[in-house]
């Protein structure tokens, strides 16, 4: 009777195991969803899925409004992947979203700049200034390079939180003296008489948009690759045959074909070579700046709790 038991249980447990092994076999097929809302930088995987390079039985686009919908979607387990800041990843990090950046689609590199309503000589003449900033890591992250490079801290200045939405009319209130801001309404304050006082060229390779997927669905190797093939094969397509690739953006972002370059103006848009450079290492460069961007949301009380930045980043899809 003990042995009956105990080959019952053996096959039990047997059956439990190849189950499982089944189950994970067929969810490893299945597509990878990707949540993904409007900016240049994540639009090559569009330009890829209308060229025909991206197979639908591997990657399903999810549209959102914005990346907070885009977590939102994420934390109810109906996607496995995002387009997001790296300041967004360390976020949902820090809420118990365990997400893995797997790619780098653009480093800003003058998109995010400080516009002052009069011309200043120095950095430093910001002393005592209202300085209008959203309250978001890459905010926080400008604020704190522009303070450092000025020589001040944030006791030398008055900082007024603005979102994005109501800047310009901030500053055609005479609300702030400089706004720290970014495309089109960087532009806009410019034409309206700003002048440009600091930007990303400054604080290079620290500002990035990022494929993030959540680390339990990285065993979708085959997809996740896939997608990220398919991604660099459109940036070279926007190298040699730029054209086209306008033409065929321009629906998705809303804009002619001749205007949409100045969209990408301050945006590096790193190849495999350039992802492989920052993202291998231990610790790589992008884990140096995680650590430097949890250091300043800490610092400006955007996370709590200790954030668990172990396996941050997995090199292995770009280095195929």
């Amino acid at each position: 009777m003990q042995k009956r038991n105990f080959l019952q249980g053996l096959f039990t447990a047997c059956f439990i195991f190849l189950l499982t092994l089944l189950n994970g076999c067929s969810s490893s097929k299945d597509p990878l969803v990707v949540a993904t809302h409007v900016w240049p930088g994540y639009t090559f995987m569009y330009l890829a899925d209308q060229l025909g390079w991206v197979d639908t039985a591997q990657i399903r686009f999810q549209d959102t409004y914005s990346a907070s919908e885009s977590l939102e979607l994420i934390k109810e387990g109906k996607v496995e992947a995002a387009t997001l800041t790296f300041d967004e990843v360390i976020r949902a990090r820090s809420e118990g979203i365990e997400l893995t950046v797997v790619a780098i689609l653009d480093i800003s590199a003058g998109a995010d700049q400080v516009i002052s309503r009069t011309r200043l000589s120095k950095l430093s003449d910001i002393k005592g200034k209202r300085i209008g900033v959203e309250t978001s890591a890459v905010g926080a992250v400008v604020l704190s390079h522009l303070l450092d490079q000025a020589g001040l801290t944030k006791d030398d200045i008055t900082v007024v939180d603005i979102t994005i939405d109501d800047q310009e009319t901030a500053w055609l209130d005479g609300k702030v003296d400089c706004v720290i801001t970014y495309e089109p309404v960087a532009r806009k304050l410019i034409m309206a008489g700003g002048f440009k006082l600091f930007d990303s060229r400054s604080m290079p390779e620290i500002i990035l948009d990022v494929l993030a997927v959540k680390t339990e669905a990285l065993h979708k190797r085959k997809q996740i690759t896939h997608l990220i093939d398919a991604h660099f094969r459109a940036l070279r397509h926007f190298d040699v045959q730029r054209e086209d690739a306008l033409y065929r953006m321009a629906p998705r972002l809303g804009m002619e074909p001749d205007l949409i370059p100045f969209l990408f103006e301050g945006l590096l848009l790193p190849n495999r070579s350039n992802n492989q450079r920052l993202m291998k290492g231990t610790p790589s460069e992008l884990d140096r700046v995680g650590g430097e961007i949890v250091q300043v949301m800490t610092q400006s009380a955007l996370i709590k709790e200790p954030v668990n930045i172990k396996n941050l980043v997995d090199p292995s899809f770009v280095s195929l």
